[in-house]
């Protein structure tokens, strides 16, 4: 009941701003100070709804959109911009949503030619779609709502020190369409950096702190949905300062203490994170330098960017000590004469892990060279690594990696292709390497001055040698045709590899962590087809379909997923009006639920119509 009067009330405030201006034609000028433009889209039509999850629905529905702007005594002391919608959807306007949706989104600008800037901006949607990832294949349709604001305040006043302040509260909440699972999100963050230059240094410093808790749904996983509170603070500062030989000296220091609580799941612990370097340009073309960095806490530093968004981390994190010390030398030469460049680096790593310590040392060489080539353009990389390990049983392992690329034009065809590949590549930990390789190309033809093909193909393939199941795969395939009244295009994709749960969908593993999260292994096709027409002047044609099919299995739980989604269009301009219609359905399903597929259908006709009243 509350959200009915909430969105009757928004529906209100909008017709009474359009209708209060009807008759206007120019800006608006309210006294000497202040002027006002106001424009927005009125419809008016029929909308009916069928599903098996709800009962079918019909009736006569408003709807529209304004935008109201201007500024007080100057746009540089105070301006705004206003833009309500109500009962907006696929059917009958460019928002992108499945199901009806209002809301406003408002953006005020304070002082913006003064030393005391300031940025204020909200924004609010009720019944918004959005969606549950699987990395590489689709979205899960999900329905909420979600609120957002964001303030922002600068100090800068000459000669002293810059000031900033940020302060964000975001909320979000939604459902997957097909099931009962809720997901929702509320993060609050504060923030105040300081910057400042004196006897040839720049300081720069801050403060943040980020509170964070989400609901995140599992029924992927074959478990119920799971609470977490996270609440971080951290402090950081760097300097810097020229150097002779063209060279700069820099070092930074940060301190986060981190607390998240996700009932049997906690994570309390505190990060400390030193660095510095330097580098020199002796001579022209060559560029050497040494950086440092140092942290007494390695897991929290591969998690932190996990646990601020919500993830649950595994009980007892901090049983361990868990160093790392990382010091690396590189220098870089170029010979532009011969569009070749050349770069050599040394790494010493030491790592406490699981009460275990390790070190390894490992080198890399690489070239790179890019130069017109047979009327196109070739880009290459080479390099080879090799890196020596210290631990209870001391290994050495030869790496290589490269890359390439190439692109050209013949007449009014244009090609482009490339390739990447790597072998045996240190990744953040010691002992654990990387393999993979990825490819792309594509071709695309010019016929006429409306008229153009094209077809593309990406795939990509990861693995993390000794590591049993990691890695992902995915490809894509993708092609388009454009003529001067008519247009299709179509892809196709499919994708696996092991992923890991957070309150927006799965996510893949780009990096092995000492203590795994609960894996769940995902797969799934996509494909999708559209088409678009405008027979004769003001009128379009359009529609879409996309259909995805995945799975996904954790602790002997697996579920299979299906989602597809038709959608058509029409809208036909004479004047100022636009004649509109349009039909939709949803069809989405999982195994895990237990339930039949959920469908919904809409569609709509009506009419539209655009005001400029000042």
């Amino acid at each position: 009941m509350l959200e009915v009067c909430k969105r009757v009330s928004l529906a209100a405030t909008l017709l009474v701003v359009l209708l209060l201006a009807v008759g206007a034609r120019a800006q608006l000028q309210i006294g000497e100070n202040t002027s006002v433009n106001l424009n927005g889209n009125l419809s008016f039509g029929y909308t009916g709804d069928y599903s098996n999850v709800a009962g079918s629905s019909h009736g006569m529905n408003p709807g529209g959109n304004a935008d109201l702007s201007g500024f007080y005594y100057s746009p540089g002391f105070l301006s705004f911009d206003v833009q309500p919608f109500f009962d907006q959807s696929r059917t009958n306007s460019t928002v992108q949503s499945v199901f009806q949706s209002s809301g406003v989104n408002s953006s005020v600008s304070l002082f913006s030619g003064s030393h005391f800037p300031g940025t204020v901006n909200y924004a609010k949607t009720y019944n918004s779609e959005g969606g549950f990832s699987v990395p590489g294949v689709g979205n899960f349709t999900t329905r909420g709502n979600s609120d957002n604001l964001a303030l922002n305040w600068g100090i800068r006043i000459p000669d002293y020190p810059s000031i900033s302040f940020l302060f964000t509260d975001g909320s979000n909440s939604s459902s997957v369409f097909g099931t009962n699972a809720p997901s929702s999100f509320h993060g609050k963050m504060f923030g105040v950096t300081a910057s400042d230059r004196w006897a040839g240094f720049t300081f720069n410093g801050g403060y943040h702190r980020n509170s964070v808790h989400s609901l995140t749904p599992e029924f992927l996983a074959g478990e119920g949905p799971m609470t977490t509170d996270t609440l971080s603070n951290t402090f950081d500062f760097s300097l810097g300062h020229k150097l002779p030989f063209r060279g700069a000296f820099s070092a930074a220091a940060s301190k986060s203490d981190i607390n998240s609580d996700s009932g049997t799941d906690k994570f309390n612990g505190s990060i400390d994170t030193v660095s510095s370097g330097v580098n020199f340009e002796p001579v022209r073309n060559l560029n050497v330098g040494v950086n440092a960095q140092y942290t007494n806490n390695l897991e929290g530093t591969l998690y932190q960017s996990f646990i601020t968004t919500g993830g649950i981390l595994p009980t007892g994190l901090l049983t361990y000590s868990t160093h790392s010390l990382d010091i690396n030398s590189q220098a870089n030469y170029a010979l532009p004469k011969l569009h070749l460049n050349f770069v050599a680096s040394a790494d010493h790593r030491e790592q406490t892990l699981l009460d275990n310590s390790l070190s390894a040392n490992s080198y890399d060489e690489m070239g790179t060279y890019s130069n017109d080539l047979l009327g196109g353009f070739i880009n290459a990389t080479a390099g080879v690594t090799q890196t020596e390990l210290s631990a209870a049983n001391s290994s050495s392992s030869l790496g290589l990696f490269g890359n390439l690329s190439y692109t050209r034009k013949v007449g009014n065809w244009s090609f482009s292709g490339g390739g990447n590949y790597s072998r045996n590549t240190q990744t953040v930990l010691i002992g654990v390497t990387s393999s993979g390789h990825g490819y792309s190309a594509g071709i695309g033809r010019k016929f006429a001055a409306y008229s153009y093909w094209s077809f593309n193909f990406v795939g990509t393939k990861l693995n993390f040698n000794d590591v049993a199941g990691s890695g992902t795969f995915a490809q894509s395939y993708s092609t388009s045709i454009s003529l001067k009244r008519f247009s299709l295009s179509a892809s196709y994709g499919k994708s696996d590899g092991t992923s890991f749960l957070t309150p927006t969908g799965l996510a893949p593993v780009t990096n092995p962590v000492p203590l795994p999260l609960q894996s769940i292994l995902f797969g799934g096709k996509s494909f999708s087809f559209g088409a678009s027409t405008t027979p004769i002047r003001g009128l379009v044609l359009s529609g879409s379909y996309s259909s995805t099919k995945s799975n996904t299995a954790a602790d002997s739980v697996m579920s299979n997923n299906s989602t597809a989604q038709l959608n058509t269009m029409l809208q036909y301009k004479v004047r100022k009006l636009w004649i509109t219609g349009g039909y939709l359905k949803l069809q989405q399903g999982f195994s895990i639920s237990g339930q039949p597929a959920a469908s919904y259908s809409s569609f709509f006709v009506g009419i539209t119509r655009w005001f400029k009243f000042f």
